[in-house]
């Protein structure tokens, strides 16, 4: 489908990937906070100027800059 910054809110989505286009660092700490192939992830809401995404995974929320959010594909 596309990344996360094309996701709609309140609507409840599924990783297909992390892209290859980001640093190992990023990569590491997205696996580490649950961002794994199959994993479901629900946009909740966006700020207003599209900068931040507040997302839940895993039963827990938390706030992800649109520059990484652009890293998670989505389907």
């Amino acid at each position: 489908m596309g990344n996360l910054t094309s996701a709609k809110i309140n609507k409840t989505y599924i990783i297909e990937n992390i892209s290859e286009l980001t640093s190992l660092k990023i990569k590491r700490r997205l696996l580490e906070l649950g961002f794994t192939k199959g994993q479901k992830i629900k946009l909740l809401r966006k700020s207003l100027l599209g900068k931040a995404y507040l997302i839940e995974i895993r039963g827990y929320t938390l706030t992800l800059k649109k520059q990484i959010a652009t890293f998670i594909e989505i389907k």
